[in-house]
């Protein structure tokens, strides 16, 4: 009887598991505009915050529209749509993008 009941709630365990880590992951799905769009979002956030300088923001809006750039010539190149290592690619930049944001923002903030 005791062997039936650990079985049970393993199985009842590892499905709520399943049902937990996979509505994470879909939530954190987000298309190349609508990561653009948010890390535009969040360098005026940082600027109003006074978190980034004039200088900075510059920078980073520079890097956002290279991307721009950059995906424009992607989907020019394959029927209007872009290619999963085009995104790929354009998700790597962002996430450079990102993570340099975030060390500017922290440093301008902690620097004092």
């Amino acid at each position: 009887m005791k062997r039936k009941l650990f079985t049970l709630v393993c199985f009842l365990t590892i499905l709520f598991m399943q049902f937990v880590f996979v509505g994470q992951a879909e939530a954190k799905k987000w298309t190349v505009t609508q990561r653009v769009e948010k890390l535009s979002a969040e360098i005026d956030e940082g600027r109003k915050a006074n978190e980034l300088t004039v200088k900075q923001v510059d920078q980073l809006k520079g890097m956002i529209s290279s991307i721009k750039e950059k995906m424009a010539k992607m989907k020019e190149k394959n029927g209007d749509k872009l290619s999963v290592p085009d995104t790929k690619k354009l998700h790597d930049d962002m996430t450079e993008i990102s993570v340099k944001m975030l060390r500017m923002r922290l440093d301008n903030v902690y620097s004092d």
